[in-house]
């Protein structure tokens, strides 16, 4: 189900670091805007994807990285209905802190934390950076995929290899960034409020009091977060949450599209179709079909 502040605990609370395998096709639904308290890594083994990370988007293909510092506003979403392949690898800085005032993460960590610093977000497979990088992100994937109950430590040494390139190319946040990650904190209001109330009737409006700005405003900061109108996101993010409804329950689909928001079923139709390409029907189908192959 789409979430919007993710609250999973990746890993464990004594160890927290994982990472996830996933292919992004054409059947599979995205990430919609989110955030949570671990750093992630998401790296593209093949395949082309599109990721948003505050208010910046970002195309990325074979080999390519993003870094996202915690509590930040991020997406991933299709590239022009390409496949892909990537890694999720998220870990909570807290794992890098000894305690006990620990002058290192403290001089290092914490503003990366705290976002007083603005790390690179996007590392693409030709720059230098990803050359230093690779080894330590390479390692990890393969240790996960190894399931070795021994290597805390060797993890551990591979994500402050990481860190250390990352803060040696981190800049200071200007005023601009300021203001932004200012903005985004009422973005998350905002998002919060879509994702507790997105069945019932939400207009401009509404959300814009929620940030004290005036519906005009508020739209046009909007945009300028996320690439898309408020209506458009709403819309969205209902179409989202019928996908997975259709996949996980059985009510009919006109029950479905009134529990997401959607009045008309005419109208919940043609959107649906819109961007899945399948009408909510058939979009069910397929999935059952494609859940009894898997369990064959």
């Amino acid at each position: 189900m789409p979430a919007m502040h993710e609250t999973k605990i990746h890993g464990s609370l004594s160890f927290p670091f994982t990472v996830y395998g996933a292919i992004h096709s054409e059947y599979l639904r995205g990430f919609p805007l989110h955030w949570h308290d671990e750093m992630e890594i998401i790296y593209v083994k093949s395949g082309a994807m599109n990721v948003t990370v505050q208010n910046n988007d970002f195309n990325l293909y074979d080999g390519d990285m993003i870094f996202v510092q915690p509590q930040v506003i991020h997406s991933i979403n299709h590239k022009d209905n390409l496949n892909s392949e990537y890694y999720n690898i998220l870990f909570r800085l807290s794992l890098l802190d000894s305690g006990k005032a620990d002058a290192c993460f403290q001089k290092y960590i914490e503003p990366v934390y705290s976002q007083k610093v603005m790390i690179p977000s996007c590392v693409k497979s030709n720059s230098k950076l990803h050359k230093k990088l690779l080894p330590f992100v390479s390692q990890l994937i393969e240790l996960n995929a190894g399931q070795d109950d021994n290597s805390e430590l060797i993890i551990k040494s591979c994500i402050f290899g990481i860190m250390h390139f990352i803060c040696m190319n981190c800049s200071p946040a200007n005023e601009e960034e300021q203001y932004s990650i200012s903005l985004n904190s009422k973005l998350k209001k905002t998002l919060e409020y879509i994702r507790n109330n997105y069945s019932e009737n939400i207009t401009v409006e509404k959300a814009a009091n929620l940030s004290n700005f005036s519906a005009s405003h508020f739209s046009k900061m909007f945009r300028q977060l996320t690439g898309s109108s408020f209506t458009q996101y709403l819309k969205n993010y209902r179409l989202e949450m019928a996908s997975d409804k259709l996949e996980n329950k059985e009510s009919k689909v006109s029950e479905i599209a009134f529990e997401c928001g959607f009045n008309n079923l005419s109208y919940f139709t043609r959107a649906f179709c819109e961007k899945y390409h399948k009408t909510p029907s058939e979009f069910r189908k397929n999935k059952n079909t494609k859940r009894r192959i898997d369990d064959e």
